[in-house]
């Protein structure tokens, strides 16, 4: 039943997303290629490996490797867009980045999932992500429901423009509610999780954030962009992570589950300090 419904919110918080994209945010690739084409190789290409990277050296395998391996493998969430824009980063190129690493990751997810459950599998578990099945699913929660809102945008964008609040809201209790309803189907060992998986994800985010901001220094990009990477590479989908490995009709484990919904709490956090970091760095910088 939880699963069921989460699933529904998220596509809920995809068409809410929609409400505030238009055909020229997809546009903006074109008018800032190269960071839009650094961050998404850093997004699609580099974090992946870094997921298996640290998979290999840490000798991680079943539920705990695949948990690293699909969220790196998520494109980043609403959530990036709003750390952007409290660390006074480039709004247009995270909006760009998350819209269409989000289109992408319908193709690259299955695939690279797939390969990644048969490096890391073991005994204890026993997944299988058929290639149409998993990007129909993923396009009816991401892609339509954003397609939806973007035209509702367009034929009636007083509604839009009433709805973003609620779809805030929404952003703001969506992952609580996704915690609160996976601690309730595995009781106490949430917490016991949180204890031997919580480093890791605090590991990981730090090295993807790591990650984001060398790709942009490595490609001489300003500031306001190098902090963009910083998040949008950091900032990885935690809903969508949690809803793929609980759905039914997807993996169907909440072992797999409790990876991605620790790191939403862990990313929540550091991603904030961080933005806000950047917002007092900038204060300072003008009172100087």
């Amino acid at each position: 039943m939880i699963s069921y419904l989460v699933t529904i919110l998220l596509t809920l918080l995809m068409f809410g997303m929609g409400l505030g994209l238009t055909i020229q945010d997809f546009s903006r690739v074109f008018t800032i290629p190269k960071a839009a084409l650094a961050g998404l190789v850093g997004q699609l290409i580099m974090l992946p490996l870094l997921g298996f990277l640290l998979c290999y050296v840490l000798n991680l395998s079943g539920a705990i490797a695949i948990g690293i391996m699909l969220l790196t493998l998520c494109p980043g969430g609403v959530l990036s867009n709003m750390f952007t824009l409290i660390a006074r980063g480039d709004l247009a190129l995270s909006v760009t980045m998350t819209s269409i690493s989000s289109l992408i990751t319908v193709f690259t997810l299955p695939v690279v999932l797939n390969l990644s459950m048969i490096y890391f599998n073991d005994e204890t578990i026993h997944l299988s992500l058929p290639f149409l099945k998993t990007a129909s699913q993923i396009m009816l929660i991401t892609v339509i429901p954003v397609s939806l809102g973007m035209l509702v945008l367009q034929y009636a964008p007083r509604f839009a423009a009433a709805s973003k609040q609620w779809v805030r809201r929404g952003c703001s209790v969506f992952l609580p509610f996704l915690i609160m309803g996976i601690f309730m189907q595995n009781g106490g060992t949430w917490f016991q999780h949180f204890v031997q998986v919580g480093l890791l994800t605090v590991c990981l985010n730090l090295l993807s954030i790591s990650l984001g901001y060398f790709i942009a220094k490595l490609s001489k990009l300003e500031k306001r962009q190098t902090r963009t990477l910083s998040i949008e590479v950091g900032a990885q989908n935690a809903m969508l992570g949690v809803t793929i490995a609980i759905s039914p009709f997807l993996l169907n484990n909440t072992d797999v589950a409790m990876v991605p919904s620790i790191y939403g709490v862990t990313m929540v956090a550091i991603l904030w300090l961080y933005a806000l970091t950047m917002n007092q760095f900038d204060r300072l910088q003008k009172a100087s």
